[in-house]
């Protein structure tokens, strides 16, 4: 095999595209590209260990031929390139493995497969996606233009990382930093803005990915703004993790969704969960603020999402909510009055579009609830921001369990109901329950009425794992605190008699 010296303006090209090398540096070799060369390999470029490639100019390498066009530097220690440019215009798939650092690192081709972590001071996409595969694209500049989209890739639309992009970061100093991440059919872009204005600290670098949605949205518990999360966009999640954890500091996320489908403007925002979760219900609401209604970062047409205040990482995702409910009930009771009648009372803080609620129950021996009588909406034309009350009355003289619900009804009789309330038939000192508010955020209170036991009461989660046990003392609240969020059963065995137990969920919110 020849060994070349390489001087200006030399241009060394494979005579034949079948061959395994086009340019084969054996060890021992020490080549220099001068400045203003520029020099097209039209194959493989391959470094044995012991020599030296120095880049002052330009090195393109790519060919059409499948199995060529890849730079596989052999040496067991790394160092530098130079200064030059590198740039990879290959359009078929293309590898990459060394030891060295690139000062600038260019793709334009079909894409670029690293077969080991691959560190440039910058990163020039023009066309084509990086695959990183286990392995890392690492820009160790930390300037906000160490990666960077030609012209002709707007947004990063025809290149990008498709898999982890390590960034160093110096928050102080450089205010906003894209992460241009992705799949191997877009690029799903994650920006770090406002790092000036508290500036994040103890951390050197930031790894960034992006991938498919892992785990379902079971369990998915979550209120905002009055509205809740129904479940995340599948499209994809991106991962944030950093060298160290922030010792301080906070910073604004906007996450680009590009190909996601199902979106509505301002109904849908940013969640996080542990990095490794595939649980539906590790998902909480950052405690972050959501950009300001109909603007870019909640409608469809700015393209991303965004929050602003965040001071952890994480696997992030965009949540998806349901629409603002009609009305926001403040409070629901059912109650024996005496043998042959049960009274509802029930308030609403706020109603909008509100036709009324139907009153539903069902008995301990039924399987359904059915509709035993119509109140209507005590609002003008259903819309109050007044607190109302409302009252409903049951003739019912069932001697065992009854189960009462409300079924809110808007004026286009779209509909939503309540949770249960249980009350027991055994005469004018009967039994009810009460647990409020739910859902809640981590702090209720249980009461029970017409039992003078002092009875034990078991929370557990939806795998029977009993959280906690409290005793309840008739007429007296108890108050249970610090739960996570997640879907949890209360249970009082003997609340309404020996064997005859309440049993009621209860949803814990972020």
């Amino acid at each position: 095999m020849k060994q070349y010296i390489l001087f200006s303006n030399l241009v060394i090209i494979s005579l034949s595209l079948q061959a395994q090398e086009a340019l084969y540096i054996k060890s021992g070799t020490a080549i220099t590209i001068q400045h203003g060369a520029v020099v097209s390999v039209k194959g493989n470029l391959t470094l044995e260990n012991g020599s030296t490639l120095t880049n002052q100019g330009a090195i393109y390498i790519g060919n059409t031929a499948p199995g060529t066009g890849h730079l596989t530097d052999l040496s067991a220690t790394g160092g530098t390139y130079g200064t030059g440019r590198f740039i990879f215009n290959g359009t078929g798939n293309q590898t990459i493995s060394t030891p060295y650092t690139f000062s600038r690192l260019e793709v334009n081709g079909g894409s670029l497969e690293l077969q080991s972590n691959i560190s440039a001071q910058k990163w020039y996409l023009q066309k084509g996606y990086v695959t990183t595969g286990s392995f890392t694209a690492i820009a160790t500049d930390p300037s906000a233009l160490a990666v960077e989209a030609d012209p002709a890739n707007p947004n990063f639309s025809q290149g990008w990382i498709n898999g982890t992009l390590r960034r160093y970061i110096t928050p102080a100093v450089v205010s906003s930093y894209q992460f241009p991440v992705g799949s191997t059919t877009r690029s799903n872009i994650a920006v770090l803005n406002n790092l000036n204005t508290d500036p994040l600290t103890g951390l050197t670098y930031l790894d960034i990915s992006q991938a498919p949605k892992p785990g379902t949205d079971a369990g998915l518990i979550i209120t905002e703004a009055g509205t809740h999360y129904v479940s995340v966009a599948p499209e994809g999640v991106w991962y944030i993790s950093s060298d160290a954890a922030p010792a301080g500091g906070k910073y604004d996320l906007s996450l680009y969704f590009n190909g996601f489908a199902g979106l509505t403007d301002n109904l849908f925002g940013i969640l996080q969960r542990p990095a490794a979760s595939t649980n539906g219900a590790d998902w909480v609401r950052p405690a972050a603020a959501l950009a300001t209604l109909n603007t870019p970062g909640r409608t469809v047409a700015g393209g991303f999402a965004s929050r602003h205040g965040l001071a952890s990482f994480g696997q992030f995702g965009i949540g998806l909510t349901a629409s603002a409910l009609p009305v926001t009930l403040a409070g629901f009771r059912a109650f024996r009055l005496n043998t042959a009648v049960v009274q509802l009372d029930w308030e609403t803080a706020t109603e909008q579009n509100n036709k009324g609620f139907d009153v539903e129950r069902r008995w301990q021996t039924e399987t359904s609830f059915k509709a035993v009588g119509f109140v209507p909406s005590g609002a003008p034309g259903g819309a109050s921001n007044q607190l109302l009350r409302y009252h409903y009355t049951d003739p019912n003289n069932y001697k065992g369990i009854s189960y009462y619900r409300l079924k809110q009804i808007d004026l286009d009789n779209r509909s939503v109901h309540t949770l249960i309330r249980a009350v027991k038939g055994t005469g004018e000192n009967g039994v009810t329950v009460v647990l409020w508010p739910n859902p809640n955020k981590g702090q209720f209170s249980i009461r029970i009425d017409g039992n003078t036991q002092r009875l034990p009461a078991y929370i557990t989660d939806l795998n029977g794992r009993t959280i906690q046990q409290v005793f309840i003392t008739e007429n007296t609240p108890v108050n249970v605190n610090g739960l996570t969020a997640g879907t949890y059963i209360i249970s009082i065995p003997d609340a309404f008699g020996p064997g005859e137990a309440f049993r009621e969920k209860v949803l814990v919110v972020r």
